[in-house]
């Protein structure tokens, strides 16, 4: 580990996964096989982002900030662990923790002191990522945290967009959430009854397809001729957000605790929907997996 050091990789017999100290961000995984990469690119010129960590919001804020008791914290979308430094908390062959505390930068930037924890850890062909946080404050502590997995579509040079479906694995009754061109929510939503929905060059055209009330753990990125896939598991984690940039060779799973503002909400953040809530001294944990099925 040298004075310089900006990633750290983690491998077992089946995956090599590259992760980036800056926003403890998955920036590659890689098939030690067949050295396929399954994780899109971070093209600038599209998106650079390739699988963010939201904390201590997702989404988007009223003005960007968050308010409490009077005070006003300013806040990038989706907050800032994405462009924050992290530590390297522990470390092994196939296994690493990293550490950012909430205060460490400027005490101004957020209401609340708090360790945030990411863990990642390889298992035969999944990646499992463990969120924990740790008050380290005084009062109760409102906070939200999401996944943002980018993963490269098409699979292979062979495949086109309309190639692929979003596939859960039983009969969903879900909400699916409107929200305007600024990510911020009408309170429109929409029932949908099925087991999945094909991909095609428009269905992100109005932004992220947002769901709750899934009652299966998990979701899928199929390829329906091959069956080939990238499972995201869902438990523990209420919203749905999928997502990619129309045209862009990339589909985001991503599980979140929490979302964007109400449109015209401009309360405290405690009063903030789908806010999470610790008291001083506990410690809040929640884990998501991605299966590399192919």
């Amino acid at each position: 580990m040298g004075l310089f050091m900006s990633q750290v990789t983690i491998q077992n017999q089946n995956l090599q996964v590259r992760i980036a100290l800056l926003g403890a961000e998955v920036r590659s995984v890689r098939n030690r096989v067949s050295n396929h990469e399954y994780m899109w690119n971070g093209n600038p010129e599209v998106w650079a982002g390739i699988s963010p960590v939201l904390f201590p919001v997702v989404g988007k804020t009223t003005a960007n900030q968050v308010k409490l008791a009077g005070e006003r914290y300013s806040l990038g979308n989706h907050g800032f662990a994405r462009h924050s430094v992290f530590s390297i908390f522990e470390n092994k062959s196939d296994e690493v923790t990293l550490l950012l505390n909430t205060w460490a930068a400027d005490t101004k930037r957020y209401p609340f002191n708090l360790d945030f924890f990411v863990n990642y850890k390889l298992i035969d062909k999944t990646l499992h990522t463990t969120y924990t946080v740790h008050s380290l404050d005084q009062q109760t502590a409102y906070f939200s945290v999401g996944a943002h997995p980018a993963f490269a579509c098409p699979f292979d040079d062979k495949h086109q967009i309309t190639d692929y479906e979003i596939r859960f694995e039983q009969l969903e009754n879900l909400l699916r959430h409107e929200i305007t061109s600024e990510a911020f929510y009408t309170g429109e939503t929409t029932e949908h009854n099925f087991t999945g929905f094909n991909l095609d060059e428009h269905i992100f055209d109005d932004d992220a397809l947002v769901f709750t009330g899934y009652k299966g753990e998990s979701v899928s990125l199929v390829e329906s001729d091959s069956g080939r896939s990238i499972r995201v598991s869902l438990g523990g984690f209420p919203w749905l957000g999928i997502w990619s940039k129309p045209g862009a060779d990339y589909v985001c799973l991503e599980p979140w605790c929490g979302r964007s503002d109400d449109l015209g909400f401009n309360g405290d953040i405690n009063n903030k929907a789908a806010i999470e809530t610790i008291q001083p001294n506990a410690k809040w944990s929640r884990t998501y997996t991605i299966e590399f099925a192919y």
